[in-house]
């Protein structure tokens, strides 16, 4: 009897002594890579989204004001080839009396040409630029380059312009880009000493004919 009372008690000190078992916790939520993966990509599209949509609507640094001669033409002028050529030179001569470096632009039968000089490997060298001009819908004047001849030396246009843009004495009105292979004739921004004002209206080569619309001064 005495022996199967201290079984008894032996066997309630070890149910005393065990560890209560932990209530069971819910099922634990698989991780869903595809989910994550999805924000992520979400994120970038609507980063780019906003940096893309700022840079397209916030103008550039650099592009040029375009203006606008205020008013009507007074009236319309028709010059040929040899004429523009003679204003043009009478107009550089005086522009550039006190200038070392010296250059011309005159009218060809097809297209513009800048004839100059540029610095390569130490010496002075003779170039001949040509430009097609094309009139801008204010009166400008583009002149893009096409060709570029300067002797037997492979010169890269941009890089004559490059030379012309830092080394040339160029008019307030006019403007370089080397990077697009353009000359700017601002002809809005150009006024004479009596206050007239000059926008081009049509060149046209073949019929040896280049209309300019005038303005007077008030």
């Amino acid at each position: 009897m005495a022996i199967v009372q201290q079984s008894n008690t032996r066997t309630a000190e070890k149910a005393k002594k065990k560890p209560a078992v932990p209530a069971a916790k819910g099922p634990k939520k698989p991780h869903n890579p595809w989910r994550w993966a999805f924000l992520i990509l979400a994120g970038i599209v609507l980063g780019c989204g906003i940096f893309l949509g700022v840079r397209i609507f916030t103008p550039a640094a650099n592009t040029p004001k375009v203006t606008q001669v205020a008013g009507a033409p007074s009236l319309t002028v028709a010059l040929n080839r040899k004429q523009i050529n003679q204003l043009t030179q009478h107009y550089l001569d005086d522009y550039l009396k006190d200038s070392k470096i010296k250059y011309q632009l005159r009218v060809e039968e097809t297209s513009v040409l800048l004839i100059g000089t540029v610095k390569f490997l130490g010496s002075s060298i003779q170039f001949n630029l040509v430009l097609t001009p094309y009139v801008q819908d204010n009166g400008d004047v583009q002149l893009r380059a096409k060709q570029l001849a300067i002797g037997s030396l492979n010169v890269p246009v941009n890089f004559v312009l490059s030379f012309v843009q830092s080394s040339y004495k160029l008019p307030k009105w006019v403007s370089v880009d080397q990077k697009h292979e353009t000359i700017m004739l601002h002809l809005t921004r150009f006024k004479t000493a009596g206050g007239f004002q000059i926008t081009a209206k049509r060149l046209d080569f073949a019929a040896d004919q280049f209309v300019f619309n005038v303005y007077l001064p008030d």
